[in-house]
């Protein structure tokens, strides 16, 4: 009975608050509260400081890295200033080059015409001195040789404008080449020769006059024998009976043949006057007159006058009727040049 008492007075007592009890629940409450807010609050301050601390540590850095930035930013701006002061000294020196190399340039220039222009008055004076010789004396090789000589000299100027010039000079050169070829000096030689020869040709009355043989006695012969045919040898020679198909070359007088040997030295040598001037019906005329000469008053059984006639022959057979050029084109083309030349100069 006790018992069950006692657990109803303690159900009682637990469904029955105790008044005093609430107030410090309430206390307890308010200082969990505040404990837990100045937690908070301590917690946001050391939150706040470690901000501040890495919003410190963030401007230092950005501090240093503006502070840097400007330092590079200043040797840059150095350094561009170094590299504008080099570029401008530079640009001046190239400045001073060019204006050195268009100086060079104009003295090159000025040089060089001058020198072209020598070379072209001294080549328009080689040109026409060798046409005179072409068309005066025939001298093709003399022609030929100054030819060369002046495409030589034009190869070592190298200038494009006498292009056209050194065409001219070819074709003038090979226009040459192709000419036939007369050996004027060797004409010459062998009538110089035939000059110098004459004197020792024999005249045709020369060949009748032979030299009576002298008979050699025999042993057994007697004097009275030897005596008779040397009488008989003299008798002989006082009447000779001769044939001459000629008989006016036995007519010549000493004088007479002096005077025919000049004559003939003179058809010669009018002959060689008549080769250089590339008169060819004179030449032929003093070759033909000379030939008559030899083969009428002298003996042609000997072997001089013989090789004499065949050489009048030969000669009399050479050709000499060639065209030769007259060099106008490339005396054209090298005054052309020439007045090029001084106007570019101007």
């Amino acid at each position: 009975m006790t018992q069950d008492t006692s657990q109803d007075s303690l159900a009682a007592a637990l469904q029955t608050p105790d008044r005093r009890f609430v107030p410090q629940t309430a206390i307890v409450l308010g200082s969990v509260a505040l404990i837990a807010t100045a937690g908070v609050w301590l917690y946001q301050q050391q939150a706040m400081e470690q901000f501040k601390l890495e919003v410190s540590r963030q401007l230092a850095a950005n501090k240093n890295n503006t502070a840097e930035f400007s330092q590079q930013l200043a040797s840059s701006a150095k350094l561009q200033e170094q590299f504008s002061a080099k570029l401008a000294l530079l640009d001046a020196k190239q400045a001073e080059s060019l204006s050195q190399q268009q100086a060079l340039n104009n003295m090159y220039e000025a040089l060089t015409h001058n020198e072209t222009h020598r070379a072209l008055s001294e080549i328009e004076q080689i040109l026409g001195f060798a046409s005179q010789q072409l068309q005066l004396g025939g001298n093709v090789n003399g022609a030929l040789l100054a030819l060369a000589n002046i495409d030589q000299k034009l190869a070592q100027l190298n200038r494009p404008e006498l292009i056209s010039l050194r065409q001219s000079i070819t074709r003038d050169i090979d226009t040459l080449k192709a000419l036939p070829y007369v050996d004027i000096i060797g004409i010459s030689a062998k009538l110089d020769s035939l000059i110098k020869g004459l004197e020792d040709l024999p005249l045709a009355i020369d060949g009748h006059r032979h030299v009576t043989p002298v008979v050699k006695p025999s042993a057994s012969s007697t004097a009275l024998a030897h005596f008779s045919d040397e009488i008989w040898q003299q008798l002989k020679q006082l009447i000779q009976i001769r044939r001459m198909d000629k008989p006016e070359a036995m007519l010549l007088s000493p004088e007479q043949s002096f005077f025919l040997r000049e004559n003939i030295k003179l058809r010669l040598l009018d002959a060689r006057t008549s080769l250089l001037l590339k008169d060819e019906a004179s030449y032929r005329g003093d070759i033909a007159a000379a030939l008559r000469y030899l083969e009428q008053y002298f003996d042609k059984k000997a072997p001089q006058t013989a090789t004499s006639i065949a050489t009048l022959k030969q000669l009399a057979a050479q050709d000499l009727a060639i065209q030769l050029p007259e060099l106008g084109t490339s005396l054209a083309a090298v005054r052309s040049a020439r007045t090029i030349a001084e106007r570019a100069k101007q």
